[in-house]
C-alpha cells in the first residue's frame, strides 16, 4: 500500500507541475481525420468501437505511427509493441503466433483493422502497417474473450483518393535485400473510386547456421468506393507466401544460462516452414451527423506447414551437454469468417449527451491438425561438436505415432451495449456490459457476462484523469476429472491515470496505477489425476503495477516515445511466485533529432534503448533469466521526395533471451526451452516517393 500511495503522491505531483505551465493551443490542422506531429497520433483509435477520442476513454491507450516505425527501422511487430509499458514479446509459438504478455498476463490477443480472430495471425508484414495501438488492462467489452493484460490492433494501408507512389529498397548485413512498393490513388474523376496497393519482395540469408533462407512474397491491394456523402464501402485483401527456417528455439540451464550460441540450430539445419496466408474481406462504413455505423468482414486462410523436422523439445541434459530430438511431421490449416457489426448513436436525455455504442460479433473458424511423431529414434545432438545427421521423411518412419487432429470447428457469438453520458462538459462517465457464448464443434459451450465502468474528468484542456474498472474472460478446453470443460478464465482490473498535453501539446504523457486479479485459472488436479491430465478451477494470479508512457514532439526538431513500466505479480497458488516470463521493470526509449542547429535540416540522427528486467523461466521460480539493455541507433536524411537511412539494431550485439516456452529436468538438472532477440544488424534502406 506504501508504494501505490508513493507512486500515486508522483502521479499526482507530475500534474501539478505541468498546470503551472503556460500552454497555447495551436490551429488543430486535420488531414484525412489524422493531426501527427512525428510520433503524435491525435486520429481516434480505430480500437475503439465508440469512435471516441483518448482523452474522453477511461482507458490507457498508445499509438504508433507509421512515422515512428520508418525513424526506427523496426522490423516486427514485437519490436513496435514492446514500445509499450509493462509489455514483453515471449516467442512465436514455432513461428504460429506472436506471444505478447502485458502488464503480468499472457495471452494478449493481436487485432487486425479493429477485427478480433479466433486463430492468431503471426508475423504480419510491418510495412502495410499504418499504426500500432495498444490498449491496456482487461477488456471484453468490445471484441469478446481477451487477456487480462490487453489488447493490440494493427492498422494497416487503406485506399486514398491522394495520389501516392512509393518505391523503397533495403538491406541488411545478413545479408538480405528487399525491394518494396506503395501506390494509390484516385480512378475517376470524382475521386468517388481510390486504390491502394502494398508490396513487399524479401530474400534473408538470416543469422542462424540454419541452410533454410528467408524468402517472402507480400501483396497487398485495396479498393475503396464512396457510394455517397454519407456510405462508403472498401475491398481489402493480402497474400502472404513465405519460407523461412524452422523455429524451435533455444535452451538455458538450471542458472539460466543459454547453453550454445544463439546462431546454433538445435533442431536440424535443413528444416523449412512454409506458410500461405490469404486475407480477403470489407468494411462497410455509414457516417451521419448524430449517428455512424460499420459493418466488417474478413475470411482467413492459414496454412503452415513445418513438414519434416527433427525437434529438439525433449529438453537439455547437462551432464552430456546435449538435446535430444526426435522426427516429426506438422501442418496447420485454419479458416475463419469473422463479422462485425458497430453502431454509434449521440442522444440527448434529460440534457445530457449520451453516446450509445451497440455492437454484435460473430466468428466460425475451422482448423485442422496432421501431426506424426516417431520416438525412437532418437537423434542426440552434442553442443560441443556440433553433427547433424540428414533429416528424415515421414516414409522412412512407418511406425512414426498419428496424432492428429480431425476438422472441427469454432462459434463465437458476441453483444454488447456501451453508453457515455456527458455529465458535464469536463466530466464523462461510461457504462457498459457484454454477453458472449463460444461453441466447440461436439464440445460444451461456455459463455460469459462482463461488465465495465469509466469515468474521465478534464482538469483541464491539457490534464485527464481517468479511472475504470473493467473485466475480461478467456475460455479454456481443459477439463475436471468428471470431464466436464471447466468455466471461462476470468480477469477484472482497476485502474487509475492521468493524461497530459506538454510542450503546445504536440506531446503526451500517460501515467497509470493498476491492479488486476485473475481468477478460474485451470490448475492440474494431481489428486484426481489417475494418470492422466485433469484439471480444477481454482487458480488466482495478480499483478499490479505502474506505468508511463509518452510520445511527440518536444521540439520541431527533436521527437521522443519512451516508456518506463513496474509491475508486481504473484501466483496465489503456487507459493505466491511470481509469473513465468514477466519482468518487475521494463523502460524503452526511442529519439531522433534534426540537425537543423548544424545547419543540415535534412538530415537527422537518432537512437535508443530497451531494457529487459530479470525474470524467471517456470512457474516455480528456480530458473533466473538475465537482465538485457539493448541499444539501436540511427541516421537519416529526408529532403524533397527523397528518404535514407541506415541504422544498428542491437548495437552492443546483445545476447539476450526474449521469453521461455516450457521447461522441465534432464539428467538431475532443470532445463528451459526459450526464444532468443536478434543479434546485431546493420540495416539501410532508401525510398522515393512519385
Amino acid at each position: 500500500m506504501k508504494n501505490i500511495s508513493i507512486k500515486l503522491c508522483a502521479i499526482l505531483l507530475t500534474s501539478q507541475t505541468i498546470y503551472a505551465q503556460e500552454i497555447t493551443r495551436l490551429e488543430e490542422i486535420t488531414i484525412s481525420e489524422q493531426a501527427y506531429s512525428k510520433y503524435q497520433n491525435e486520429a481516434k483509435p480505430e480500437l475503439n468501437r465508440t469512435q471516441i477520442s483518448k482523452e474522453d476513454t477511461a482507458k490507457s491507450i498508445q499509438t504508433f505511427n507509421k512515422t515512428f516505425i520508418e525513424d526506427a527501422q523496426l522490423q516486427n511487430i514485437e519490436d513496435i509493441i514492446e514500445m509499450s509499458s509493462n509489455t514483453v514479446y515471449t516467442g512465436d509459438n514455432h513461428g504460429r503466433t506472436n506471444e505478447i504478455s502485458m502488464r503480468g498476463f499472457a495471452g494478449v490477443p493481436i487485432l487486425f483493422d479493429g477485427l478480433k480472430l479466433t486463430n492468431k495471425l503471426a508475423h504480419s508484414e510491418v510495412y502495410n502497417l499504418e499504426s500500432v495501438e495498444v490498449l491496456k488492462g482487461p477488456d471484453s467489452l468490445q471484441y469478446g474473450q481477451s487477456s487480462p493484460g490487453g489488447l493490440v490492433n494493427l492498422v494497416t494501408k487503406k485506399p486514398t483518393k491522394d495520389s501516392l507512389a512509393k518505391i523503397e529498397f533495403e538491406v541488411t548485413d545478413n545479408p538480405s535485400y528487399s525491394p518494396k512498393l506503395d501506390v494509390g490513388g484516385a480512378l475517376n474523376e470524382n475521386k468517388s473510386l481510390y486504390f491502394r496497393l502494398s508490396s513487399v519482395l524479401k530474400y534473408d540469408e538470416g543469422w542462424t547456421n540454419s541452410n533454410t533462407d528467408i524468402n517472402r512474397v507480400f501483396i497487398a491491394p485495396s479498393l475503396a468506393y464512396d457510394i455517397n456523402d454519407n456510405n462508403v464501402i472498401t475491398f481489402v485483401t493480402e497474400y502472404t507466401d513465405e519460407k523461412t527456417p524452422s523455429s524451435f528455439g533455444t535452451y538455458v540451464d538450471n542458472n539460466g544460462k543459454l547453453v550454445t550460441d544463439i546462431k546454433n540450430i538445435l533442431s536440424s539445419p535443413d528444416e523449412e516452414f512454409k506458410k500461405t496466408q490469404k486475407i480477403a474481406g470489407f468494411d462497410f462504413d455509414t457516417i451521419y451527423d448524430t449517428w455512424n455505423s460499420s459493418f466488417k468482414y474478413r475470411y482467413i486462410d492459414y496454412v503452415g506447414d513445418n513438414g519434416n523436422v527433427h525437434i529438439s523439445t525433449l529438453g537439455y541434459n547437462k551432464p552430456t551437454n546435449s538435446v535430444n530430438r526426435f522426427y516429426a511431421y506438422q501442418k496447420q490449416e485454419f479458416q475463419e469468417h469473422a463479422l462485425q457489426y458497430t453502431l454509434n448513436k449521440e442522444v440527448d436525455i434529460f440534457n445530457l449527451k449520451n453516446r450509445f455504442t451497440i455492437g454484435a460479433d460473430y466468428n466460425k473458424s475451422y482448423s485442422k491438425l496432421d501431426f506424426f511423431s516417431a520416438r525412437p529414434p532418437l537423434y542426440p545432438l552434442y553442443l560441443s561438436n556440433l553433427v547433424y545427421e540428414p533429416l528424415t521423411s515421414l516414409n522412412d518412419h512407418p511406425n512414426a505415432i498419428n496424432m492428429s487432429s480431425p476438422k472441427t470447428d469454432i462459434e463465437n457469438y458476441g453483444i454488447f451495449l456501451q453508453d457515455n453520458i456527458n455529465i458535464t462538459d469536463d466530466l464523462i462517465f461510461s457504462a457498459g456490459v457484454r454477453y458472449d457464448e463460444v461453441k466447440p464443434k461436439n464440445s460444451q459451450k461456455s459463455d460469459a457476462t462482463t461488465p465495465q465502468f469509466g469515468l474521465v474528468y478534464h482538469l483541464t484542456p491539457q490534464t485527464t484523469l481517468f479511472t475504470n474498472y473493467s473485466e475480461s474472460f478467456t475460455p479454456t478446453s481443459r477439463q475436471d476429472k468428471d470431464g466436464k470443460i471447466l468455466n471461462p478464465e476470468k480477469g477484472k482490473g482497476y485502474e487509475f491515470g492521468v493524461k497530459q498535453k506538454l510542450f503546445d501539446d504536440s506531446f503526451d504523457l500517460t501515467t497509470s496505477l493498476f491492479k488486476i486479479e485473475k481468477d478460474n485459472v485451470a490448475v492440474l488436479d494431481l489428486a484426481n489425476s489417475g494418470g492422466t491430465f485433469v484439471y480444477k478451477q481454482s487458480g488466482i494470479q495478480t499483478s499490479q503495477g505502474f506505468e508511463l508512457d509518452l510520445n511527440g514532439d518536444i521540439t520541431s526538431n527533436w521527437s521522443i516515445i519512451a516508456s518506463y513500466g513496474y509491475v508486481n505479480t504473484k501466483d496465489k497458488d503456487i507459493n505466491n511466485n511470481e509469473l513465468r516470463n514477466i519482468p518487475h521493470h521494463t523502460a524503452n526509449l526511442f529519439t531522433t533529432y534534426k540537425l537543423t542547429a548544424l545547419n543540415l535540416p535534412d538530415y537527422y540522427i537518432g537512437g535508443g534503448a530497451r531494457y529487459i528486467g530479470s525474470r524467471y523461466a517456470n512457474d516455480t521460480n528456480s530458473i533466473e533469466l538475465d537482465s538485457a539493455l539493448i541499444y539501436n541507433a540511427t541516421i537519416g536524411y529526408k529532403k524533397g521526395n527523397w528518404k535514407a537511412n541506415l541504422s544498428v539494431q542491437n548495437l552492443s550485439n546483445e545476447k539476450y533471451v526474449d521469453g521461455a516456452i516450457n521447461n522441465g529436468t534432464a539428467g538431475g538438472y532443470e532445463w528451459a526451452r526459450v526464444y532468443v532477440g536478434t543479434p546485431r544488424t546493420i540495416l539501410a534502406s532508401i525510398s522515393y516517393t512519385f
